[in-house]
């Protein structure tokens, strides 16, 4: 890991956002209706917090898919840390970002013949296959560790749409197929047992009783290989990722689930890889978009250019609840009298709102409103619908803005 890293207790977590949306807003130009802006000391924080909780014995691979900005996975590489990919694109994308291969993990469910053969001399890479069958596309000759997902068959409390531990789950080998999957160790070159239970786990004693089998299981593969006087081992498991983000403080959720993780006796003598996505990204992320239309009703109608177009999943799902504030165009906070308001962007369906009855002070037309909070599965879900551009990247790193990509069309 990173020499130049810290104790959570040397940053400052009001972090200030005053200072970088005063210095973006005047700089844009008129064709700049929307920003993103990822805040880089909030990164940073929560970065080294993984990083102390877990202590060294832990690789943590942050999720792309989670954020895919690359130059954010630059910086995230810069810091020691490895990424993880859902898919051959994103393995290539975490090489540009100059993840080294012993810290990227591929974890997509349908790698073809083709992807496997790609990355097969990327020593140290971990490929975890999502079904035994995969196993024998594997090259012979790979450089890759090879690793298997293992489903649980625990509900870990993940919303449904993202629960992927149950038994109907079309990611990983259930548990109960353990003489298969035993046969499978044996026949092929398997050192990495995975399990990833879901999104937004809430139920860590659940959490805790799907490492505890699958730490057992790992011992048990060892042993069998052990008798069967094959000189190899399982020797990493890679428990995921999942858990909701939340307000950094140093008696985080975070830290209370690295306390469970060293609890569990089964994992002590294994290599930990994790895969947090949205816990990094969320809170590290703001937007801002010009209101375009203040419209009377009941209540009033805010009208913005940031919608389902980024905020694909809050469109579908239930809605996030982002912190949301006014700012004048020099970047001057609006306070005093406030109104309640609905929140609508510019696609052309009935579900495009990113809010409903929020109160905020009395909006104008020409005035920024600040979506904070969203840093993770926004621009990563960005949608085509009514082919708008995909606003500009901008970063703060704390004393400068960064332009880190322009305002860039949909590709066709």
């Amino acid at each position: 890991m990173s020499a130049s890293r810290h104790d959570l207790n040397h940053f400052d977590l009001s972090f200030d956002l005053k200072t970088p949306i005063s210095a973006l807003l005047p700089r844009l130009e008129a064709i700049d209706t929307a920003v993103m802006l990822t805040h880089l000391p909030r990164l940073y924080a929560r970065l080294r917090h993984l990083d102390a909780v877990f202590g060294s014995r832990v690789q943590h691979s942050i999720a792309i898919k989670s954020q895919p900005q690359i130059e954010l996975l630059k910086v995230i590489c810069e810091q020691g840390f490895g990424l993880e990919a859902a898919s051959i694109e994103e393995v290539r994308r975490a090489l540009t970002a100059g993840c080294p291969p012993h810290r990227l993990v591929f974890d997509s469910p349908v790698k073809t013949r083709r992807e496997l053969n790609e990355v097969s001399q990327l020593q140290g890479l971990l490929v975890n296959v999502n079904s035994l069958h995969e196993l024998s596309r594997i090259p012979s000759n790979t450089q890759c560790t090879i690793g298997i997902r293992i489903n649980p068959q625990i509900n870990t409390g993940s919303p449904e749409l993202f629960s992927v531990g149950r038994n109907e789950s079309k990611f990983g080998v259930p548990l109960s197929a353990h003489q298969e999957i035993m046969q499978a160790v044996l026949t092929h070159p398997v050192r990495a047992l995975h399990m990833h239970s879901g999104s937004q786990m809430r139920d860590l004693k659940a959490q805790r009783e799907a490492l505890k089998r699958l730490g057992l299981f790992a011992h048990q593969l060892n042993h069998a290989l052990n008798r069967a006087g094959i000189d190899r081992r399982i020797e990493m498991i890679d428990i995921g990722g999942g858990l909701p983000t939340e307000p950094l403080k140093e008696q985080s959720n975070m830290k209370a689930y690295a306390a469970l993780v060293y609890e569990v006796e089964e994992l002590r003598e294994f290599k930990l890889i994790t895969e947090f996505g949205q816990w990094v990204n969320a809170e590290c992320g703001l937007a801002l978009s010009q209101i375009e239309y203040v419209v009377s009703g009941d209540p009033d109608k805010i009208f913005i250019h940031l919608g389902a177009d980024m905020f694909t999943r809050d469109a579908y799902t239930q809605a996030r609840s982002f912190p949301l504030s006014l700012w004048g165009a020099e970047g001057d906070l609006i306070k005093g009298e406030e109104a309640v308001y609905d929140i609508a962007g510019p696609l052309c369906f009935a579900g495009d709102y990113l809010a409903k009855s929020v109160k905020l002070a009395v909006a104008k037309e020409g005035q920024w409103l600040c979506i904070d909070h969203t840093g993770a599965n926004t621009y990563a879900l960005w949608s085509r619908h009514c082919s708008r551009d995909i606003p500009a990247s901008w970063a703060w790193d704390g004393e400068k803005l960064i332009n880190w990509s322009p305002r860039r069309a949909i590709e066709y």
